[in-house]
């Protein structure tokens, strides 16, 4: 007797093709949910003859029974170097009627955030907010790295940090460019 069997996973479904003596099988394995710890299984087997030996039958329950506790077993979803939430040491924010608004936090790290909105051209239909903050953190080296930012009708400009220079500059001149108005569109009503 000689038997040969592949094992290849496509998409959630575990395929075993083989051949017991000269007749060849394959066995699907469908598992309704391979994150759970106890999957549903569903095994459909198809063989030119369908052989009647005990063998064939105890090998097709063995690597059924294999599969399924193999792939129930629990999986770990985080590293192991998980570190603990950082507590935020400093905190404020304000929110005006006129939607401007101002907040900040400082982290346990080191880490800090400012942000300030500023309403330009209130009540006219060129109305917009110009945003300007910070941001800082410390990167693998233990270096703090501070980038800051503008906002406004123009478009986003941040610089310094892990920004490249040419992406700041590429923005600068983008948000300096005199724009012209886009005759085809209609701002929503303001509710």
């Amino acid at each position: 007797m000689y038997i040969w069997c592949v094992c290849k996973r496509v998409s959630g479904c575990w395929t075993i093709t083989g051949k017991q003596d000269d007749q060849q099988f394959q066995i699907h394995f469908i598992f309704g949910n391979i994150n759970s710890r106890l999957p549903s299984l569903t095994v459909n087997s198809k063989s030119a003859s369908h052989p009647d030996s005990s063998m064939f039958k105890t090998i097709i329950v063995f690597l059924a029974l294999s599969m399924a506790v193999v792939l129930s077993a629990p999986v770990e979803h985080g590293s192991s170097t998980a570190q603990p939430p950082v507590a935020i040491l400093e905190s404020s924010h304000e929110k005006h009627e006129d939607g401007s608004y101002n907040f900040s936090y400082l982290g346990e790290d080191g880490t800090h955030r400012r942000e300030e909105a500023v309403v330009r051209n209130q009540g006219t239909e060129n109305e917009y907010l110009e945003i300007s903050g910070s941001y800082s953190y410390f990167d693998a080296n233990g270096q703090e790295v501070t980038v800051t930012y503008k906002a406004d009708d123009h478009g986003f400009v941040p610089e310094g940090g892990a920004i490249l220079p040419q992406i700041s500059l590429a923005a600068k001149q983008v948000s300096e460019q005199v724009s012209q108005p886009d005759l085809d569109y209609d701002k929503p009503p303001k509710v």
